[in-house]
């Protein structure tokens, strides 16, 4: 019977598991990815809305108030225009993933709002460089400006518990993590989870930034090969993720993928089937179903290993149609491997 987990033991530990157990990607595909998901930057107005938010995941869009989160008016459009229209233009290049052009608008708006004395202008500025660095995993310069943001907040007044000093701090902690640095890493986590507590009911952004951090950390004890730390944290960023973005979000389908990942790493096989098949039922319903071919090919490895080859060529059959329907290279490149796996042991 062919071992699913020789797959396991050749995944890099920095990746995502929601990705095919079978795809090699480098650290800079899985960090670019993982911003995608999960970049949320609190250092904008609270009051801001997105229909196409993922939990843990809040889009950088033109629609954000700058203008009124720098402080200014609205008569004041016209004179602060300049340091205003640079920020948007970054803004839409970190969209589009010109990440040069961003870095170069963004050293622009620096500029402006060093000359016009903005110390909130200033701030922005260093905190959307941060997240462009980590966005293209430049991970040394993304500490550093993450570092230079939260002392600007700290020597405001801002106080430990605020939840933008706790998202900086978590990314931090991400950065460690990345960098293998694995005791920073944990005291980082540790000490968010332990700030954000009092307050992950305070409000929507709150209750999003305790998810994220219990996500994280599952991800963290993953690579740490703790799987039981990771199911504990794993199931709480899914509780929260049904809370906020409900039970059937893009984000929900994800956890569950993981939750079924995880379980079958802890060889749990009955668990795993019934997480990975929740979260079919889920992409099911929705629209971008881009990464619904990658939980097929992960539950047709699931039902393989468990020995149901029939359910599992069908599982992995539409994961490959899914694959190249929405050019997902991993969905296909996983739903042949098991096929083939399939093919091999029915022709025992």
């Amino acid at each position: 019977m062919f071992k699913i987990g020789k797959i396991l033991c050749s995944v890099p530990k920095t990746r995502r598991i929601f990705y095919p157990l079978v795809h090699k990607v480098a650290l800079k595909g899985f960090v670019i990815q993982k911003m995608r998901l999960y970049n949320q930057s609190f250092l904008r107005p609270k009051t801001r809305k997105s229909p196409n938010n993922t939990f843990g995941s809040v889009s950088i869009t033109v629609a954000l108030s700058i203008l009124t989160w720098l402080g200014f008016q609205k008569d004041d459009d016209e004179k602060e225009s300049e340091l205003i229209m640079t920020l948007k233009r970054a803004i839409l290049c970190t969209q589009r993933e010109e990440f040069n052009k961003a870095e170069q608008m963004l050293h622009l708006a620096l500029r402006i709002a060093q000359q016009q004395q903005n110390e909130q202008g200033v701030l922005y500025c260093y905190d959307l460089m941060a997240n462009l660095a980590f966005n293209s995993c430049e991970l040394d310069k993304a500490e550093k400006l993450f570092v230079s943001v939260l002392q600007m907040l700290l020597s405001s007044g801002t106080p430990e518990d605020d939840i933008r000093v706790i998202h900086i701090s978590l990314k931090l902690a991400r950065i460690c993590q990345l960098k293998a640095n694995k005791e920073r890493a944990d005291l980082g986590y540790r000490w968010c989870l332990e700030k954000i507590e009092s307050h992950r009911n305070d409000n929507e952004d709150a209750k999003l930034l305790y998810g994220v951090i219990n996500d994280w950390y599952a991800q963290y004890w993953l690579d740490n090969d703790d799987l039981s730390k990771a199911i504990i944290h794993l199931n709480e960023a899914y509780k929260v993720c049904n809370e906020t973005k409900g039970i059937n979000s893009e984000k929900s389908m994800l956890l569950l993928n993981d939750l079924g990942i995880t379980s079958f790493r802890a060889e749990d096989y009955n668990s795993a089937e019934k997480f990975l098949k929740e979260a079919v039922l889920i992409g099911n319903q929705l629209e971008d179903k881009s990464h619904l071919g990658v939980v097929h090919a992960n539950l047709g490895l699931i039902l393989l290993q468990k020995g149901v080859y029939g359910e599992a060529e069908r599982s992995c059959k539409e994961g490959r149609r899914l694959g190249t329907s929405y050019e997902n290279t991993e969905s296909i490149e996983q739903s042949n491997y098991c096929l083939d796996q399939i093919k091999m042991n029915m022709g025992k």
